[in-house]
């Protein structure tokens, strides 16, 4: 199940070029077990962009974590950012379990919870912002940390081969078309919960053709799905 391949495709054009520092999987952030909330007081600075996941089945490489821009401590205040988790499952032959995989995998970004990194995600929405500690930063807190923090959570899922956590603070790159492939990639996923879900769809009238129209292989599915 590729559905998303052309997304990751899109990523990589849109971040072409720009210098990135990559980290192996290796030392994690502690993890709290629970969301606790940062005061304004204790903040050293906030990150407002957005945060999503693209999950395949072909080789994205190592798990690891990838920074292109200023890392955590380097950061000196509000930063515009965005976190690409690229995701390797297994091929599965059955649609249904594939999809299984790609819903757990969502659902973690509601359930890690690092230290002095206050993480809010929304459902109906890419958007995701970050409060950093200034406690958290004197520990030595990084992107790199975080990211194999997050990577070891969606390594818990047999599924999952390995996990690439981009993260972009760069200000010259393009957060907007970043933020256009995290709306097609919502939509995406919406669509495919509308198949699996075996919701009878009129393709002349359905709001999501345009999806699978543009996404190889979703007509095929919603057809077998239908006919099940």
């Amino acid at each position: 199940m590729n559905f998303f391949d052309g997304l990751i495709r899109e990523v990589k054009d849109c971040l072409e070029g720009f210098e990135r520092k990559n980290y192996p999987y290796a030392e994690r952030w502690e993890d709290v077990g629970r969301n606790t909330l940062v005061l304004k007081r204790d903040e050293a600075f906030e990150l407002s962009g957005t945060g999503f996941n693209l999950v395949t089945s072909n080789d994205i490489g190592e798990s690891g974590v990838t920074v292109i821009g200023n890392d955590l401590g380097e950061i000196k205040g509000e930063t515009e950012f965005a976190r690409i988790s690229l995701i390797r499952m297994k091929d599965f032959a059955d649609e249904q379990e594939a999809y299984d995989v790609i819903r757990k995998v969502e659902y973690l970004k509601y359930h890690y919870f690092p230290l002095g990194f206050m993480v809010r995600t929304y459902s109906t929405a890419n958007q995701e912002d970050v409060r950093v500690t200034k406690s958290a930063l004197k520990s030595g807190i990084s992107f790199s940390k975080v990211g194999n923090l997050l990577i070891s959570k969606y390594l818990e899922n047999p599924a999952v081969i390995s996990a690439r956590i981009v993260y972009v603070t760069e200000q010259s790159a393009d957060f907007e078309a970043l933020s256009k492939t995290a709306e097609k990639n919502y939509e995406i996923t919406e669509t495919l919960n509308s198949i699996m879900k075996n919701i009878p769809l009129d393709c002349s009238a359905c709001n999501l053709k345009p999806i699978c129209d543009e996404v190889e292989g979703m007509r095929e599915l919603h057809f077998k799905k239908s006919k099940m």
